[in-house]
């Protein structure tokens, strides 16, 4: 696939047939991927890759942490605010979604769950956690979103989608537990890999981008 055809079809997957993604099609994404730049080359990222009940069984706790009103304690500090602009395209992302699906304003069981699909990566079959040693900073943070957007990218070149996903993070104590990962280790994020069910609503729906003009000024000298 040419690569502004991928940035162009990339979007956030939110429903995914129950097929998994076989190693060998996991491991060429993440070691293309590799070639990412870092900041002096660092490559400060490490993954480990779920899949089947493993997977399965992390999402079930994650959901049913969050909807036990469980306090989080993600290993980095989640953004509580926003400037006026970026909260506004925050809640329309939201409310488009929730239209899109036909979720009401007041209706409580269906937003209940959809974030409880969502700490379930949205049936995905396969999870890709990336996390860094606990003495790097922001820079490394910066890395491991650039690397998360080379996957997408591949998976999307693949014929597979991917969800970034914020709350796979949310409470790291139960990712460690379930996945051996280190104490010394920061989760910065999980990203929900498969197949895509595009028949489900929530794939019809694809966040709007501001346009050139808005977001650029120039500088010429």
């Amino acid at each position: 696939m040419d690569l502004k055809d991928a940035i162009k079809k990339r979007q956030s997957i939110r429903a995914f047939k129950p097929d998994p993604v076989t190693r060998d099609i996991l491991s060429g994404i993440i070691e293309d991927a590799l070639l990412a730049p870092s900041w002096g080359n660092t490559q400060p990222w490490e993954f480990t890759i779920a899949g089947g009940d493993a997977v399965k069984r992390l999402g079930e706790e994650l959901s049913d942490k969050n909807m036990n009103k469980i306090p989080d304690n993600p290993d980095l500090e989640m953004p509580e605010k926003w400037p006026d602009l970026c909260m506004g395209r925050y809640r329309n992302v939201g409310k488009e979604l929730f239209e899109t699906l036909s979720i009401g304003r007041g209706d409580k069981k269906k937003r209940d769950q959809h974030y409880e699909n969502m700490f379930n990566f949205f049936g995905a079959p396969n999870a890709i956690y990336i996390y860094i040693d606990k003495e790097l900073g922001v820079y490394s943070v910066l890395d491991v979103g650039i690397i998360s957007h080379s996957i997408s990218l591949l998976a999307t070149d693949y014929g597979l989608g991917t969800c970034i996903l914020a709350a796979a993070v949310r409470y790291p104590d139960i990712v460690r537990a379930h996945l051996n990962i280190p104490q010394s280790k920061n989760l910065v994020i999980g990203i929900a890999i498969g197949y895509p069910d595009w028949d489900s609503p929530y794939n019809q729906y694809k966040s709007k981008r501001e346009d050139l003009d808005t977001l650029v000024r120039w500088a010429d000298g």
